[in-house]
């Protein structure tokens, strides 16, 4: 069935630049003071005033110019976690007009290595606590040494900080054409589909520019310059890129940075920094419903949860309100629309809707799936013509891959999920990609795996079926080592949380498509929906 609907945005269209990240954001027609704080180490308390955020990513670029060799649309990586440079090495890439992708820091060697070699990157830039995984995918793609930097100011080993790129020299950024800024690509995050490895989304300066103007234009509130957010979202996700790397600048107002999510030292980050706005994903959203330190800290100066990623459930949204006395709000969107599609104002928002539609976007509903156009989505998958096609119908609509409603008011509902990629607290895991991987297990004829929803941390984990060879059958405790096999091998996000069960066949099609369905509903497993 096909709504024939074009379902708008209630707000009107805004008008969209066709400039460079670099320039939307530091060529600003009413710039803030130089010394007006734009990131703050939560552990050190170092800050990184607006002046020296621009001036930094101008000497970085010259140094990845000049020293790193690098030339224009080369890729650089970033394999870190949050850390107060951060921000400066992806707005430095846009000054240089090279192009940056963005990896996460808990990946084991063989899934950095895909993204190495997928998005060609010919410079790495690590953190040191992850110095070792980074090396040995280095080895693997014939990375140099000389081409590995590392994010802190001290060199480690026999490799050179980042820093040492940074001299006094500055590289005046260049200014993109109108066509450029829609077919260059700034940077890439790695999204998961159903089926392969991480595919790199290929996101232009228009897609970024446009993106974070359609979101001002209907979510204007919590974006100011006396606004106060605190970065516990891993900076190479899309939510936390967009957010803490691009919107923050750009609104002069203050970003809060910490490496990663430790309930005690957030809380108090939003006590000392009185944050305005906190950006959560679901099991945080179980913390504050739950733990008992949560009222030992004062959370009065957040006037909203801003919560994304992952959806919620109604009895949880309420648990937290009435206990915070903060707003619940949720935002949908992927990484292949620039992190946004819809958006809630607090005083309109509905319980169970992910807001409406954000200005210059169309979304319509075909076969119950939602689709949309704008000028936020992606320019496509990098070297993956056949994704391209799978994602995109001819007339240029892309496809969520979730089933949705409109309400007559325009507000957007998700209801339910087409593709079937596991959200582990917000991280993509693709079943296949861990079925291949069992697959290689000496004790396993043949594998799969589905997303099962634990209400008491709010997320999905994935469960692996296994079909066990002849001679695993007489083994004890083989699920709990198979379950410890993969731990070894996989990011922290992919590990198999549902457990392993043991079956005599895995259910598949006659073409041999497995039929994950049928285990979901053999598990009774409740299937939640896709945001973000």
């Amino acid at each position: 069935m096909i709504d024939r609907k074009i379902y708008r945005s209630p707000y009107p269209d805004v008008e969209l630049p066709e400039i460079s990240i670099w320039h939307f954001i530091f060529d600003h027609p009413n710039p803030p003071a130089d010394d007006k704080v734009i990131y703050v180490d939560c552990l050190t308390d170092r800050k990184i005033k607006f002046g020296e955020l621009k001036s930094l990513s101008k000497r970085l670029a010259y140094g990845l110019v000049h020293r790193a060799k690098l030339a224009e649309d080369d890729v650089m990586l970033v394999f870190s976690a949050n850390t107060l440079l951060y921000p400066a090495l992806v707005q430095a890439a846009q000054a240089a007009t090279i192009c940056v992708t963005l990896a996460n820091p808990t990946y084991q060697v063989d899934e950095l290595e895909h993204q190495i070699k997928d998005s060609d990157a010919k410079v790495i830039v690590v953190g040191k606590s992850v110095i070792e995984v980074a090396k040995g995918a280095a080895i693997r793609c014939g990375i140099a040494d000389h081409n590995i930097y590392i994010t802190e100011e001290e060199d480690h080993e026999h490799f050179k900080s980042i820093w040492s790129l940074a001299s006094f020299e500055e590289l005046e950024p260049r200014r993109l054409s109108a066509q450029e800024a829609k077919q260059r690509t700034a940077f890439m995050c790695y999204s998961s589909g159903t089926t392969g490895k991480a595919k790199g989304v290929e996101t232009t300066h228009y897609n970024v520019t446009s993106a974070i103007l359609q979101l001002l234009a209907s979510d204007p509130d919590p974006y100011t310059p006396s606004a106060k957010f605190v970065a516990i979202l891993p900076l190479y996700h899309i939510y936390g890129t967009m957010v803490f790397i691009f919107i923050t600048p750009f609104c002069h107002a203050t970003g809060h940075i910490l490496p990663r999510f430790e309930l005690e030292t957030w809380l108090n980050s939003i006590q000392k920094y009185r944050i305005t706005r906190a950006q959560i994903v679901p099991p945080i959203v179980v913390l504050l419903a739950k733990h008992p330190i949560i009222d030992k800290y004062d959370l009065s100066s957040v006037k909203e949860w801003a919560c994304a990623a992952a959806p919620l459930g109604h009895d949880l949204i309420e648990a937290v309100e009435n206990r915070t006395k903060i707003r619940v709000i949720e935002g949908y969107g992927m990484t292949e629309t620039t992190c946004v599609i819809s958006a809630c104002r607090r005083e309109t928002m509905k319980r169970g809707t992910v807001g409406q539609m954000i200005p210059n976007m169309l979304g319509k509903i075909v076969d119950g799936e939602l689709l949309v156009k704008g000028p936020n989505i992606m320019k496509g998958y990098l070297g993956n013509s056949g994704a391209d096609q799978a994602t995109f119908t001819e007339d240029g609509w892309m496809k969520t891959g979730d089933v949705a409603q409109f309400d007559d008011e325009g507000d957007l509902f998700i209801v339910d999920r087409v593709k079937e990629l596991i959200k582990y607290k917000g991280s993509q895991v693709p079943p296949a990609e861990l079925e291949d991987l069992l697959l290689k297990h000496p004790d396993i004829d043949d594998a799969a795996v589905i997303g099962v929803y634990k209400p008491a941390e709010a997320t999905e984990v994935p469960r692996a079926y296994v079909v066990l060879s002849a001679r695993a059958k007489s083994k004890t405790n083989i699920e709990a080592a198979i379950i410890a096999w993969v731990a070894e091998r996989v990011a922290n996000h992919k590990k198999l949380r549902g457990g392993v069960e043991v079956v005599d066949v895995i259910p598949k099609s006659p073409s041999g498509k497995i039929l994950r369905k049928i285990l979901r509903n053999q598990a009774g497993v409740k299937t939640a929906e896709s945001k973000l």
